[in-house]
């Protein structure tokens, strides 16, 4: 019994090892949700004089939602989410499916997406 515990405390110390250091696997996503996308600074600037150290969150999802080839709903999403939408980020993302992707983006400043019409809608 002792021998089983040992190992059951060896496998869990493990795993939360390596969830920790972010060596777990992402879970599958099929469709565009789950296209490898990447957003890494400098970033485009969308509008003149904007800054390339810094993105808006708005301008952050449109970039990784054109690379899985979904459209943006500008209208309902600055409706639904101004003036958050357009507080400046500084997102590293490398290679993540663009659901894991839109998470890092939008998880930090309290916004959620869903799609609609096969277009991207921001929400609180």
């Amino acid at each position: 019994m002792r021998n089983t515990c040992a190992c059951l405390s060896v496998v869990v110390l493990i795993v939360i090892s390596l969830t920790a250091s972010g060596c777990t696997k992402e879970t599958p996503v099929a469709g565009p949700l789950g296209k490898p996308v990447t957003l890494l600074p400098p970033y485009v600037a969308y509008q003149s004089g904007d800054p390339s150290d810094k993105i808006s969150v708005q301008y952050a999802v449109i970039a990784v939602t054109r690379q899985a080839g979904l459209d943006y709903d500008w209208d309902t999403s600055f409706k639904n989410t101004d003036p958050i939408c357009r507080q400046f980020i500084r997102p590293v993302i490398r290679a993540k499916s663009c659901k894991k992707a839109l998470q890092m983006i939008l998880r930090p400043v309290g916004l959620k997406y869903q799609i609609v019409s096969g277009r991207i809608v921001l929400s609180r």
